[in-house]
């Protein structure tokens, strides 16, 4: 191994790339003739073969171009007689005041180098001595990579592919897009990883950003031509602290292979006032980019007015994959949202004292000294708190949950040292004001659950909110006449009857679309959360089974052509043997669950319904485990359902709502990183939709979120060696 090289790095190949961009970005190289080996031409001698350089095109990678403009040098009055030419191409660089320069470019790296007359060749024989010795050690040290699915091949240092991964790397982690500039990241890659890397320009890393979104973007597009599924749209608003708004347009669909997938189309800054026909106008500006028009199967949004004029404007646009009553869907963590905040507001003085002696105990560094001796005193493991954020009311969730095992010790601790007094001197904590913060902490946590349920990505949540109701619905009639909540349990059941009294039809859809219900079961979850808040759903669900049938008629005829690979329906055995849950663990119901009297009964309909009767007709499935996938078994069952599968992905691929785990919690939206701020809008535009599509390859789209956030409630232990 030769002492002046002790990084073996891998050989690569060197391309026909704008000259005057090389000589900004000296580590910037495509394709060239394959140098000598070391044993045809010695290293002393450095000769390589001349080969003439092409102008890159746009289309063959990034490009890039610098003040002035390079030209190969083709003539000139005197030729180059020393033999080390033999290893450059001299060049013409016009300067900025119009002076034309010679300069030599190595043929080996693309380097360029001074090649005035006066300067002699002595650093050019140098340089060509140089690169002939790291080119023979990375002929001959070539390394191998393992790929994703484990096979092995040949690694090459790519500066391109260098280049690409570090902007695809500072979308993903919210970094700047300077971060490839930074010296001391510089000085991590060259002596970690690669000593040829050069630092890489916010003005080079802004030209790749814009490669890859437009890359990305077109591969989307292409997809989304020839696919045979529908797309469902979610939209919302995301804020930053520049007092700039943006408008988000997801897609959600299922691909071939019946996995639910999420993408981030645009994000479209709204610089005018939030009304109906502006959002309308942003919304449709996106989908008309990708040609969704014809694909859109229902639109959720939040409970905005303006949204809902919005929708008034998109529905003659967008209902043609289906009926307009199922276009529009309103987002379920927002009225979750609501009927949280309503309660809170009931309790919030009382939360109130137990920010304010939080606040206190935090606010100086003896006060933490104290309380930390005072635990340690106790028995008891020394810990701090942290301050919920008022708009963010998981936060205000998880700082209870913290600090309550705490309640007794901090009582004694705030009584003792002075702490936050109210008005009339009493300390801000006793057991009073604990006894209500435990219960509505406690009470609280079924809201926290479904709203992380909800708000998940890659599973279906259509099929699960009538669930979700029914436990919101239940935690009501528990705690109605309970002596410390009953006023916020009142106002809060009453935002809810306000919103979900009227169940949207959507839901019901793909509860009997989930092989576990099926019409019975939805007989059976009417009945209990209908008795559970004094709503009779007979007339509800009887609407349900006749629209059922009157969309499938519309899939007939839209899919007709599949009718053909169906096999005979199989037979059913008239027993209902599931017992799931609650939903079976009665006999009453609304109505009988099977599919007779669906339909008007003539001959045609008979056989427009006879897939649909089917299955509502055949047993649901026994599987109550968390794990079951309803899109895989509608996959497993296509051939049998072949137009009733195309519905069930249909109705199942419609998120209920319009964010993802950690927004959910917040009324205020997504917030745009401050670092992004100064940024064109199509920029924030790009970057945030690269670190979307770039979340999706790994399955990775907020999942994190929440488990950062309790971290951050979690681990603030004062001693070193406590749980981190």
């Amino acid at each position: 191994m030769d002492p002046n090289f002790p990084y073996q790095s891998p050989s690569f190949t060197l391309g026909d790339f704008d000259p005057n961009y090389m000589s900004r970005f000296d580590h910037t190289s495509g394709s060239a003739p394959t140098p000598p080996s070391v044993e045809e031409v010695p290293v002393h001698t450095a000769v390589v073969e001349e080969v003439p350089v092409q102008a890159a095109t746009a289309s063959e990678g990034f490009s890039g171009t610098a003040s002035g403009s390079v030209s190969t040098h083709t003539g000139s009055k005197r030729s180059r007689t020393s033999g080390v030419w033999q290893n450059f191409d001299e060049i013409k660089e016009t300067c900025p005041d119009g002076r034309e320069v010679s300069k030599a470019r190595c043929r080996i790296c693309r380097q360029i180098l001074s090649a005035r007359s006066s300067g002699g060749t002595g650093h050019l024989k140098r340089h060509a001595e140089s690169c002939a010795k790291k080119q023979g050690i990375q002929l001959r040290q070539q390394q191998l990579m393992v790929n994703p699915d484990g096979t092995v091949r040949s690694w090459e240092y790519d500066p391109m592919v260098a280049r690409e991964s570090l902007v695809r790397l500072i979308a993903r982690q919210d970094l700047p897009l300077n971060f490839g500039e930074s010296p001391a990241f510089e000085h991590y890659i060259q002596q970690s990883h690669n000593p040829r890397f050069k630092a890489v320009s916010r003005q080079t890393s802004t030209r790749d950003l814009e490669n890859v979104y437009h890359k990305e973007a077109t591969a989307l597009k292409e997809l989304f031509s020839t696919c045979t599924f529908s797309v469902s749209v979610t939209s919302d608003i995301w804020s930053s602290r520049a007092r700039e708004d943006y408008l988000s347009v997801v897609v959600h669909f299922v691909d071939d292979d019946w996995q639910l997938q999420k993408r981030v189309l645009g994000l479209r800054l709204i610089d005018v006032s939030h009304t109906g026909e502006n959002i309308a106008e942003r919304i449709r500006e996106v989908i008309n980019e990708f040609n969704l028009a014809d694909k859109i199967f229902a639109v959720t949004l939040d409970n905005a007015s303006a949204n809902s004029r919005a929708i008034e404007i998109l529905q003659p646009l967008f209902c043609v994959y289906a009926q307009s009553f199922l276009l529009h869907q309103r987002c379920a963590c927002h009225i979750i949202n609501l009927i949280v905040k309503t309660g809170m507001k009931r309790v919030g003085d009382h939360i109130d004292a137990v920010r304010q002696a939080i606040a206190w105990l935090t606010a100086s560094n003896p006060w933490i000294a104290a309380w930390k001796r005072f635990c340690n005193a106790a028995g008891v493991k020394a810990r701090k708190f942290a301050t919920d954020a008022e708009h963010r009311w998981n936060a205000t969730y998880l700082m209870l949950k913290v600090v309550l095992p705490y309640s007794s010790l901090l009582s004694d601790f705030v009584q003792s040292r002075g702490g936050p007094r109210n008005s009339d001197g009493s300390s801000v904590l006793n057991e009073h004001v604990w006894a209500i913060v435990q219960k509505f902490h406690q009470f609280l946590e079924t809201f926290y659950d479904c709203t992380l349920t909800l708000s998940q990505v890659y599973y279906p949540t259509a099929n699960i909110i009538l669930h979700n109701l029914l436990e919101i619905a239940t935690l009501f009639k528990e705690y109605e006449n309970d002596d410390v909540l009953t006023e916020p349990v009142f106002h809060m059941k009453q935002k809810y009857l306000k919103y979900w009294k009227n169940i949207p039809m959507l839901y019901a859809f793909a509860f009997v679309l989930d092989p576990r219900c099926k019409l019975r079961g939805l007989s059976a979850i009417l009945s209990l959360v209908g008795d559970t808040i004094g709503v009779d759903y007979s007339s509800f669900y009887t609407e349900v089974r006749r629209k059922l049938y009157e969309v499938f008629g519309r899939y007939e005829v839209k899919f007709q052509e599949v009718r053909q690979q169906r096999p005979p329906p199989i037979p059913t055995t008239g027993k209902k043997k599931i017992q799931w849950g609650r939903i079976w663990g009665g006999s009453s119901s609304i109505q009988g669950g099977g599919s007779s009297s669906a339909t008007s009964g003539d001959a045609s309909s008979h056989v427009v319904a006879e897939e649909l009767s089917g299955y509502l007709d055949s047993d649901a499935i026994h599987h109550k485990a968390q794990d079951f996938n309803v899109l895989g078994w509608w996959n497993d069952h296509k051939i049998t359902y072949p137009v009733l599968s195309k519905l069930a992905r249909d109705v199942l691929t419609v998120p209920v709502s319009t964010v993802s785990s950690e927004s959910a919690f917040s009324l205020c939206g997504r917030i745009i990183e401050d670092r992004r701020t100064t940024l064109r809008s199509d920029h924030v535009e790009m970057l945030l939709s690269v670190k979307d599509w770039e979340l999706a390859r790994q399955h990775a789209q907020y999942t994190a979120d929440n488990q950062e956030l309790a971290a951050q409630f979690e681990q603030l232990y004062l001693d070193p060696d406590q749980p981190q």
